[in-house]
């Protein structure tokens, strides 16, 4: 009904509204009592609720009583009720009607059981709704709210406070076309369309938690959502936590110099459409604090946060954005529809944003005379993510300014420039021919404390404050009015130069390293090499060292044998007297006499040596820091020189063996109990014996790990053969998994994505259940899709019947570029022939039908040499298929679930283990082991 109301005229409405409104006034009766109280053990209804001894039962004489102002609804802890509550009444200013709990235990249930709205105040005004839980659950998914207040007036109302809720479970809904989902979210604050006056003062949201809500999170607005006054004052959201909300997680529209702060949304966006926080019709508003990670969209938009139309001179600050792939902001919409006056986006913080879109995207959605100014933010964007940093063009007439902001970039991705300016930026990493031109750009590493080592929480993000020796300390421009503060609370001055980046305070000591180390050694320039785990276990390039191509990413080491060419680390990368693993991509010059590609020193000698001896590869450990020390050694093969080889040692503590893997093949174990601690520096290209250096290597050395744990068979087997992610899903607990191999950021558990609690590989394996929104995602990509890849997953399904189900793919803008899944009940590998829906697919596809309940190895390979795409099952080829139009997607990679229009779809429900990435076709006697469990 109320719905239906607002399809008629202004006026009409406004005279229904009001005899309503009266009609209820008259039929309800008149609260005699102060407080109230409600309990569904021991009320009665027929009792007068004046006490808790005289409890009432059930809403029904809640939603019959005109409250007044002072009044309290007390609900008893413990109790649960059905419904939708809507009492009648408005408090007064500084002495609302107050909704709350009383008693001891678990926090009282309102289950709206499929209501419009559980909690529903219509034309009303200073209540306060406090320590609930709030349901919403139904069969099916319709126009539903937790919380829902609705102003029908033409006036504003005032005093509406919801704090420290939990809201979960709302089964509401939108689909592309529908209003705005003011009417269908967690806390929906809904202004009438039939009058542009209507407004909210005095608005508070606060310290809620929202988990599981359609279609969003918090919505103020209306459901055209355009030509409104903006009429909503003194608007606070803040400290409220949202998971899992199907679109938006906050959205403030028609709000006057609102303050929304200190929220975090968190694993959003996976039903519904649109970014995680924004404002839209809107002045002035503050958004700062607030942490968004992981969020994702359906349909369009999906940034963490939002600068949309009609919407002047927003400052967006001191917020922390990371691993959501569709970027940290966007202006939107376009030249006639967008962003007005002056934006001021500052002292952010976003880590591995922007992997299918760009980290600041639809540049071109300011309107034509907007101004924006982007200055002292850091950006971080890690190996594989290969999205944008920037995106789209302003407008003639309106102009962006870039300023002291810190692009750490790893990726590939480029920039748009056209009508920016940029100055005093720090660029680091990759730098495309997009560039952007800066005269006073840095390009020096800019030291920060870990990089890519944020996680959750704000205070994570000290991973980006800059150590002794940083190029971005006092080498800013000033800004005039900068807001006196950077992102960790120190002081920006108004007349000092600041820092490039979202940390102005002093350097800081560089941290202690700690254990595990990878030099991906793709810097190409110069003698730094860093440890790409963000352990600080920093390399440098003696003289004799230099930079030469290599096996994996783009450098590699080149040494000569001389006793100036190797790599000093000045810590030890992992403990020798515990397990550890040492793995290295060589390419040996010569093979006479030893040479080590890499230790550790001790103070006489190396407990570990790996390394070639007399024409073979070796893993060679010692029982003592002594030259008289016992060795045992695992002998491979005689190499051949100019040829790369991948070698692993590994030395497990339980089980007192040291093993030598090459190119992931298992050469020998032998028993080994004598481990010792080695505390000197670690080094790549030689070793120690009897106190002096040694074993200068006379090679090209790639990609080193050093971990502190002993690689499995199948880890190793990752290491050898150049996977560029590995996931053995081993993980067990936790929402969070990894790549075995470290060249990928973490991955994140999505919906009801969970552990199976044993694997068909290793100890576990992931679990899904065919559900929207569950699979498991890393935020950026695992392959490049524009040239030969593999990518390989042993999968258990429970069932094979019905609609497809994808094991392993990777997002575009609009589709996944490959599809590995189960189709028509058989598996099939599918590849797109551009980025759209309407681009035409080439299948390769299995002879046989799947079983439900049965392990099996799915294999696809894109051969770009010979133009096929293969399907591999149980390691026997199935079917190949001619594949010539091969496009890049930057990522996200998802296992469990693909991309169609931009939407998350063909759920797997089962299990799937041992996932492996190649940007390469694999042998087959690769394909045989990654078939083999």
């Amino acid at each position: 009904m109320r719905r239906s109301l607002r399809v008629a005229a202004a006026g009409v409405i406004a005279v229904i509204a009001l005899a309503v409104s009266m009609l209820t006034a008259t039929a309800a009766s008149a609260a005699p009592c102060t407080t109230y109280y409600v309990s569904s053990a021991s009320g009665v209804d027929s009792n007068d609720g004046c006490s808790s001894a005289t409890a009432w039962r059930t809403l029904a004489n809640l939603n019959t009583t005109t409250f007044a102002a002072g009044n309290q609804i007390l609900f008893q802890k413990g109790g649960s009720w059905t419904g939708e509550l809507q009492p009648a009444g408005s408090g007064d200013s500084g002495n609302p009607i107050v909704i709350s709990t009383y008693g001891t235990g678990a926090t009282p249930i309102l289950a709206g059981g499929g209501a419009a709205a559980t909690v529903y105040l219509h034309d009303q005004h200073d209540w306060t709704v406090q320590n609930l839980e709030i349901t919403n659950t139904s069969t099916t998914a319709a126009n539903r709210a937790g919380i829902l207040v609705q102003n029908d007036l033409t006036t504003t109302l005032h005093g509406i406070h919801l704090s420290n809720n939990l809201i979960d479970n709302v089964d509401g809904s939108w689909a592309q076309g529908d209003p705005q989902p003011v009417t269908t979210s967690a806390i929906s604050f809904d202004l009438t369309d039939s009058n542009t006056t209507a407004g909210w003062d005095d608005v508070l949201i606060s310290g809620n938690t929202l988990t599981d809500d359609d279609a969003g999170g918090i919505y103020l607005g209306s459901p055209n959502g355009v030509n409104h006054n903006i009429s909503s004052t003194n608007v606070v959201i803040q400290n409220n936590t949202i998971s899992n909300a199907g679109g938006n997680s906050i959205v403030c529209v028609f709000c006057a110099s609102p303050l929304i702060q200190y929220n975090v949304s968190t694993d959003s966006g996976y039903r519904d459409s649109g970014a995680s926080m924004w404002g839209g019709w809107t002045t002035s508003a503050v958004w700062q604090y607030n942490e968004v990670a992981r969020n994702w969209r359906a349909l369009v938009d999906g940034q963490a946060f939002d600068v949309d139309n009609n919407t002047r001179d927003t400052v967006l600050q001191y917020n922390y954005s990371h691993d959501n792939p569709f970027g940290f902001m966007e202006f939107c919409c376009s030249s006639t529809f967008g962003t007005l006056g002056n934006s001021v986006i500052r002292y952010n913080v976003s880590q591995n944003d922007g992997a299918s879109y760009a980290v600041f995207g639809t540049l071109g959605g300011l309107e034509t005379g907007a101004t924006a100014q982007v200055y002292n933010n850091t950006v971080y964007m890690g190996a594989g993510d290969d999205g944008a940093v920037t995106i789209g063009t302003p407008p003639p007439g309106s102009s962006i300014a870039f300023s002291n902001n810190i692009i750490y970039k790893l990726g590939t991705g480029g920039y748009t420039s056209t009508r920016t300016t940029w100055s005093h930026n720090l660029m680091y990493g990759n730098h495309p021919a997009s560039e952007p031109t800066d005269a006073a750009k840095v390009t020096s590493d800019p030291l920060f404390v870990k990089p890519g080592g944020g996680g959750d929480g704000l205070a994570s993000a000290s991973a980006y404050a800059v150590t002794t020796g940083s190029p971005a300390v006092g080498a800013g421009a000033l800004i005039s009015g900068n807001g006196g503060l950077d992102y960790f609370g120190n002081a920006v001055s108004s007349t000092a130069a600041p820092n490039i980046g979202a940390y102005n305070g002093a350097a800081v000591s560089t941290p202690a390293a700690t254990l595990g180390a990878y030099w991906r050694l793709d810097e190409g320039t110069g003698t730094a090499t860093a440890d790409s785990t963000g352990d600080g276990n920093n390399g440098t390039l003696q003289a004799g060292a230099s930079w030469t191509t290599g096996q994996l990413g783009t450098g590699a080491v080149a040494l000569t044998g001389a006793s100036n060419s190797f790599v000093d680390i000045p810590t030890p990368a992992v403990n020798t007297s515990g397990s550890y693993t040492v793995s290295a991509w060589v390419k040996p010059n010569t093979l006479t006499g030893n040479q080590t590609y890499a230790s550790i020193d001790g103070s006489s000698i190396s407990p570990f040596y790996l390394q070639l001896t007399a024409g073979k590869f070796a893993f060679t450990v010692r029982s003592a820091d002594s030259t008289t020390a016992s060795y045992t050694q695992v002998l491979g093969p005689a190499p051949t020189a100019g040829t790369w080889y991948e070698l692993t040692g590994v030395y497990d503590s339980s089980a007192h063996t040291v093993k030598l893997y090459v190119n992931g093949v298992l050469q020998g174990t032998s028993a080994f109990s004598s481990a010792w601690t080695a505390t000197g520096h670690t080094e790549i290209g030689r070793g120690k014996w009897n106190g002096a250096a040694v074993d200068f290597a006379n090679a090209s050395i790639d990609d080193v790990h050093m971990v502190s744990y002993a690689a499995t068979d199948r880890q190793a087997f990752a290491f050898g053969t150049g996977a560029t992610a590995y996931y053995a899903f081993d993980e067990g607990t936790a929402r969070r998994f990894t790549d075995s191999t470290g060249s990928t950021p973490a991955g994140r558990l999505e919906g009801n994505a969970s552990w199976a609690g044993s694997g068909h590989v290793g100890t576990n394996a992931l679990t899904l259940d065919g559900t929207s929104g569950t699979f498991a995602e890393m935020p950026v990509a695992a392959v490049d899709t524009s040239k030969s890849f593999a990518v390989g997953a042993w999968v258990k399904l429970n069932s094979v019947t019905g609609g497809n189900q994808t094991f392993a793919s990777m997002s575009g803008a609009a589709v996944s570029p490959f599809y590995l899944q189960l189709a028509a009940g058989k598996f099939r590998f599918t590849l797109k022939s551009g980025d759209s829906t309407g681009a035409s697919g080439t299948d390769a596809n299995a002879l046989a039908a799947a079983t439900a309940g049965a392990w099996y190895h799915v294999l696809g390979v894109y051969d770009s040499t010979a133009g096929t795409i293969s399907l591999y099952v149980n390691g026997t080829l199935q079917s190949s298929a001619a594949y010539t139009t091969p496009w890049k997607s930057a990522g996200p990679t998802v296992i469990g679930a693909s991309e169609w229009n931009r939407v998350p779809v063909d759920f797997t429900n089962g299990s799937i283990d041992d996932v492996h990435f190649y940007n390469r076709v694999p042998s087959a006697s690769e394909i045989t082991t990654l078939a083999t469990p």
